[in-house]
């Protein structure tokens, strides 16, 4: 029961800095930070309200699909501390970008016990499509708009061939990133 309260509450804390932040700016909901932040909020909050009622859990796979996005997120946002780009960090954004990342691997690492899951197997393979999925939508919306969500690339340069090249090169780090979340998750469930 602990369990589903502690997912339950990081969760809804997830979805409340995400509304408090994004509501305020709309046009920026299509960025990594709103979408990986929601989708691991309402992930906590079913996952704790099935843990609470019905002893159940959801597929650990679901969550190191959201890892590797918010991890992401955490990632470049660390990046940003180099000067090269900046990043928001002020009020409900620095959950969203440090907070919120932290607890749901977090979670992740503690709560779903995969010492039992083999490294390489074809769930695990599947793991990065959610963010291939937003980057192929961020690539279909640059299309439309003429700029990029967060404007690393320039649109007239990222040409579709060099966009697949991309696409693979960000499959197999993902990849990587979930392999490597997998492992960490072994070492503490032994």
């Amino acid at each position: 029961m602990y369990k589903g309260i502690v997912q339950l509450v990081i969760g809804l804390m997830m979805i409340v800095t995400l509304l408090v932040g994004y509501l305020p700016i709309p046009e920026y909901l299509v960025e990594l930070t709103c979408v990986s932040n929601m989708l691991g909020g309402v992930l906590l909050t079913i996952d704790g309200i099935l843990s609470i009622c019905r002893k159940k859990n959801l597929s650990s796979n679901l969550y190191r699909a959201v890892c590797v996005c918010i991890l992401t997120v955490f990632l470049i946002c660390l990046g940003s501390l180099t000067g090269f780009f900046h990043f928001n960090f002020k009020g409900a954004f620095f959950f969203l970008h440090v907070i919120n990342p932290i607890a749901f691997v977090g979670c992740y690492l503690l709560f779903c016990n995969d010492a039992e899951r083999r490294i390489v197997s074809a769930a695990n393979f599947i793991t990065p499509v959610l963010m291939l999925v937003y980057l192929l939508f961020d690539y279909i919306r640059c299309q439309f708009t003429g700029k990029f969500v967060y404007g690393f690339a320039e649109p007239d340069v990222l040409t579709f061939p060099y966009a697949v090249l991309i696409g693979i090169a960000v499959y197999i780090i993902m990849i990587l990133f979930s392999f490597c979340l997998l492992k960490v998750n072994k070492v503490i469930h032994r």
